[in-house]
């Protein structure tokens, strides 16, 4: 055998274990994040009760759907925002299934989809997963703005 097709053989076997190490990995994060307890302080949101909640004040929303994969990672990161700043913030979670006609209207079209609202008005809106210092800079600036 030539030494380039060892080098191939080793690279594809490499890949192969590192790919089989992932999977696993994923699974696992996967499996804790569904046993994850939710924070006291969020909010559930509805079509009805939308408007209501975020009219007044700070409030963060997650947008996510039950069979999204990346929606599960972020839960985490809404619980941990609701437990650090829910007393301060209103931290919501909207089912973009069981409701459609608000993310409809505020232009959703993929989830996980994270808005910042302040008295009813959209102030930053986050699409995918983001680590937990990109959602607490941006409450943190709200907070420390006068209204």
């Amino acid at each position: 055998m030539s030494t380039g097709l060892i080098i191939v053989i080793v690279l594809i076997i490499l890949f192969s274990g590192y790919l089989g190490y992932s999977i696993a990995r994923y699974r696992k994060v996967l499996k804790n994040i569904d046993k994850a307890e939710q924070s006291q302080y969020i909010v559930h949101l509805t079509d009805k009760n939308f408007s209501s909640v975020v009219a007044q004040g700070i409030t963060i929303v997650d947008f996510w759907a039950a069979w999204c994969k990346p929606c599960l990672f972020l839960a985490p990161i809404i619980n941990d925002l609701a437990d650090n700043y829910g007393q301060k913030v209103k931290v919501a979670k909207f089912d973009v299934e069981a409701n459609k006609r608000i993310p409809n209207k505020l232009g959703i079209r993929s989830i996980p989809t994270v808005i910042l609202f302040r008295d009813g008005k959209e102030v930053e809106r986050f699409i995918g997963v983001k680590p937990y210092n990109v959602y607490k800079k941006a409450i943190d600036k709200l907070l420390n703005q006068k209204s």
